[in-house]
């Protein structure tokens, strides 16, 4: 059964419709997680900062509840 014209430019223009929504779906969530790594980023080079200027406490301190 051939589908008319009509028919078909219908599906185009639904599936085109569902590819734009699930693009702009899947760039907000890169954004979000762009966002996620530079932050991460951040918390890194500061650690990384603190270890090398000793920052941290020394390893054979006790916590303070002991």
């Amino acid at each position: 059964m051939a589908k008319t014209v009509d028919e078909r430019l219908n599906e185009l223009e639904a599936k085109s419709v569902f590819q734009e929504d699930t693009i702009e779906k899947l760039s907000n969530e890169l954004r979000k997680q762009q966002q996620e790594l530079i932050f991460l980023k951040e918390e890194l080079k500061s650690l990384k900062e603190n270890i090398q200027n000793g920052s941290f406490a020394d390893k054979d301190e006790k916590p303070p509840h002991y």
